[in-house]
């Protein structure tokens, strides 16, 4: 089975992240997202390695029969250096919590906040932002990045 290195889009800048130590790597359990950028994908990740989904993402992965990850609550607020608050509009989102391990489960986090989806669970996000493939890298069995030429 083939894995991916999925890189989402950053629009939220470092805040605070309670993480859960007594796994390895540690699971983020709930986080705040400081957004300093509009929200326009489904999946984005903070600078501080929380993950967060909108709520057609949520509902989507709960049908999906996906596995490795959970939601969990967080909070958000706009960056004071925004110019224009008013220019950011933030949807409901939830915490991305993932539960699984890297390699074997649809999503598992390897090293600090590497989100590492199997080649079914890549197949669902890209299907639903293609974007988001550009972003991506597949990985071999050993998780170096296939280069393709």
């Amino acid at each position: 089975m083939s894995f991916y290195w999925v890189t989402p889009d950053v629009p939220a800048n470092f805040g605070e992240v309670v993480y859960d130590d007594s796994y390895d790597p540690p699971r983020v359990v709930t986080a705040h997202f400081e957004f300093a950028y509009p929200v326009e994908r489904e999946l984005m990740k903070s600078n501080s390695g929380a993950y967060a989904v909108t709520r057609p993402l949520a509902d989507a992965l709960a049908q999906s029969g996906l596995n490795g990850y959970e939601f969990g609550p967080i909070t958000t607020s706009i960056s004071s250096l925004v110019e224009d608050p008013g220019s950011i509009v933030i949807p409901p989102l939830f915490g991305l919590v993932i539960t699984g391990r890297a390699f074997a489960d649809d999503f598992g986090i390897k090293g600090y906040g590497r989100l590492i989806a199997s080649e079914r669970a890549a197949a669902f996000l890209f299907e639903r932002d293609e974007i988001l493939r550009q972003y991506s890298s597949r990985l071999d069995e050993n998780g170096d990045v296939v280069v393709e030429l």
